[in-house]
């Protein structure tokens, strides 16, 4: 449903966001290392959050990347619409583009209930929820 790039964007950010109300910044390779990424691939997702404001970067030798307190407010949907697109959340199971609740496919019913479930969850679930679990430590980022 959601591509790797924005299930690496939801790491990177939990891991960033992690860090909210210490001094850290991590830049790019430490994030990488952390969600077990490609450095660059994980260069270009931070840009692509970064640029809809959903962390922060400083450049510099002090620099690196942070959350803000209202970031670590947003939901989980920002980031998947920075990245996929809400269509993620509309689009047929079986790739039919006629697809809806009056032209269904042999999945439309079956997957459309399970497919709002996600979305709420993706909407009601903050940033900073999972990166507080994250830093509980009962939750992981890597395999």
């Amino acid at each position: 449903m959601i591509s790797k790039s924005c299930k690496y964007a939801i790491r990177a950010i939990v891991f960033v966001a992690s860090k909210a109300g210490t001094s850290a910044k991590p830049g790019v390779k430490e994030i990488a290392e952390e969600i077990e990424a490609p450095s660059a691939f994980t260069a270009k997702i931070l840009r692509i959050l970064s640029k809809h404001k959903l962390v922060t970067s400083l450049k510099g030798p002090y620099g690196g990347f942070f959350c803000e307190k209202h970031q670590l407010e947003l939901p989980l949907i920002d980031i998947v619409n920075a990245i996929d697109g809400i269509a993620v959340f509309k689009e047929c199971v079986m790739g039919l583009h006629n697809c809806s609740d009056a032209h269904p496919c042999p999945m439309h019913d079956q997957y459309a209930e399970h497919r709002n479930n996600l979305l709420n969850s993706f909407q009601s679930t903050s940033i900073g929820n999972l990166a507080r679990n994250f830093s509980s430590g009962n939750t992981y980022l890597k395999n």
